[in-house]
């Protein structure tokens, strides 16, 4: 079945662009053009669209404006935002209404991978109950100056990786963050690397992502209302299951970007936690009050008194900030492994991964812990396996 797409702009040469551009996709694709807000929601009311793309600034009535709109008379529709670069950190934070972000210009290729990409992750950016958590926080956390940078940098057609390794090194942070990385035995280089450039390049650029994101997001932390909550045991564990995750799926594969992505996934896993934290920090609270009152994993109290859960709202962010399916879909899932697709999957790496770092360092909180799920990996004749990945991943245990 074709997609249904609607290109909304007030300046008719940039919509003739997404015609010339698009041209290519008309098999598979049918795309309507409208030149304001107001036409484009004509559109929508009058036939259903799978995707809209507006620009942020139109007279009368602006691109956020009409998403909203969209948002509340078409909840299934996936909502992409242009705007210039300068605009996109302040859309970021505060919009809760666009699911993908596009910075003018962009090229054919980069506006269709991106139509592409929320398309597969609809289920995630559409689905109900998050929805309804994002729209209860108040401001999205801040995504670090050092991403966008980056994140542009990436997107440019020859990224620099010298310049991408070079913005890593002006932060002491982030330096002493790739070098621990980069220098630990889960990464098997064979030199000790002492420049943060140098670690950048080594590691890649979706692990650098990650990375980047992960340290930022502590320095956000606020956690003095929620009496005791570690941030620092968050991290120490997040990191050790990224390493787990890693080792899993090099044992499995060898495919490099799956390996990556396995890690990334599992660096991230429990970033929608972070979340909870800086912009619900009073619903978590109770979250952590019925943990300790009644027992029994973090993640079913989330479901009871949030409606959702770390791995869905991070997944949300992940696919929102641009990070590739694979990463997003694997956080999404790694509480809930029959959610992934058939064969081992991230969700199913990163999954095993966490059950053993709670298992293998047990010492780190006194909350309960999902139980690893034993059925779901059978399904995918993965459960055999997991005394291998324990042995191995003990091997490294305390890196």
């Amino acid at each position: 079945m074709k997609l249904n797409i609607l290109f909304v702009d007030d300046d008719e040469n940039i919509l003739a662009s997404f015609r010339s551009m698009l041209h290519a996709m008309r098999k598979v694709w049918t795309c309507q053009f409208a030149s304001s807000a107001e036409e484009g929601l004509r559109k929508i009311r009058a036939a259903p669209f799978d995707v809209v793309v507006a620009d942020m600034r139109m007279p009368h009535m602006d691109g956020i404006e009409m998403l909203e709109i969209v948002e509340r008379e078409s909840p299934d529709t996936v909502r992409i935002i242009l705007s210039g670069y300068s605009e996109r950190q302040s859309l970021l934070n505060s919009t809760k209404y666009a699911h993908q972000f596009l910075t003018k210009p962009c090229s054919s290729s980069c506006l269709v991978d991106v139509i592409r990409r929320v398309v597969r992750l609809r289920h995630i950016l559409t689905e109900k109950k998050v929805r309804a958590a994002v729209t209860r926080i108040g401001t999205l956390p801040a995504l670090p100056e050092m991403f966008l940078q980056i994140t542009e940098e990436l997107n440019n057609v020859e990224p620099d990786l010298k310049r991408i390794g070079d913005l890593a090194r002006r932060d002491p942070g982030i330096s002493a963050t790739l070098l621990k990385v980069v220098n630990s035995s889960f990464f098997g280089f064979y030199e000790t690397v002492s420049d943060p450039s140098r670690a950048a390049v080594l590691l890649g650029t979706e692990i650098l992502k990650g990375l980047v994101l992960g340290v930022n997001f502590l320095r956000q932390l606020d956690v003095d209302p929620l009496g005791g909550y570690s941030v620092e045991k968050l991290w120490g564990h997040s990191l050790q299951v990224g390493y787990y995750a890693k080792t899993i799926a090099a044992m499995e594969s060898k495919d490099s970007v799956f390996v990556d992505n396995c890690f990334v996934a599992g660096l991230l896993h429990d970033i929608g936690k972070l979340v909870f934290v800086t912009s619900m920090s009073d619903l978590y609270a109770k979250v952590l009050s019925l943990v300790r009152s009644e027992g029994g994993p973090v993640v079913g109290a989330e479901g009871k008194a949030l409606g959702t859960t770390h791995a869905e709202i991070g997944a949300y962010l992940m696919a929102l900030w641009g990070f590739d399916e694979a990463v997003v879909e694997g956080i999404y899932c790694h509480h809930a492994i029959r959610k992934c697709g058939g064969g081992i999957s991230v969700g199913h790496i990163v999954h095993v991964a966490n059950v053993l770092q709670h298992e293998l360092a047990p010492q780190q909180s006194a909350y309960a812990f999902s139980e690893m799920d034993m059925d779901g990996l059978e399904a995918v004749g993965l459960s055999e396996r997991i005394d291998a990945w324990r042995e191995r991943c003990i091997e490294y245990t305390g890196d």
